[in-house]
């Protein structure tokens, strides 16, 4: 089955019942039915909707465990670079050549941490500028007049789906 030739049977089907029939919805839902895959296929892009979902959250899910996975990794990394860096501070070598690596341990110079980001002064910070959409939709409407950086997106068609 085929969106493209579903949609153009199902166009004609509606055109020629409204035009011989007017608004007689049930006709035209069993015509529907009944000489065009129009059910067939909303029924296949639903169950394509649920198993996509599904893909989804398995997704997020795997996402969620290789995020939590690849931090316990950097953790361990630099757990065994500070453990590396330990050893030659206690064996007093600055340089250990060995067949696989030659590591190298220097001190790095002295930076500027900060300890409470809230407690810096507004001076010393950046602000993010972002648009509040509740404040801009409680102060337009879409039938009114806009200022030039201010559109309206048309009404756009969706879907609601209650399954079973």
């Amino acid at each position: 089955m085929r969106l493209d030739l579903t949609l153009m049977q199902v166009k004609a089907v509606s055109d020629m019942l409204a035009d011989a029939y007017g608004d007689d919805e049930q006709l035209l839902h069993d015509t529907l039915e009944g000489e065009t895959d129009l059910y067939e296929l909303t029924a296949k892009l639903l169950n394509g909707i649920e198993r996509d979902e599904g893909d989804m959250k398995v997704l997020a899910e795997q996402i969620s465990d290789r995020t939590m996975r690849s931090n316990r990794a950097k953790a361990r990394v630099k757990a065994r670079r500070e453990a590396i860096a330990a050893l030659m501070e206690a064996a007093r070598v600055d340089t250990l050549k060995l067949p696989e690596a030659t590591v190298s341990w220097r001190l790095t110079a002295p930076k500027l941490a900060i300890n409470d980001p809230q407690a810096v002064p507004d001076e010393f910070t950046a602000i993010k500028r972002v648009p509040d959409k509740a404040l801009i939709d409680a102060a337009f409407t879409t039938d009114g007049d806009l200022p030039n950086w201010l559109t309206v997106d048309p009404a756009k068609p969706t879907i609601t789906v209650r399954r079973k």
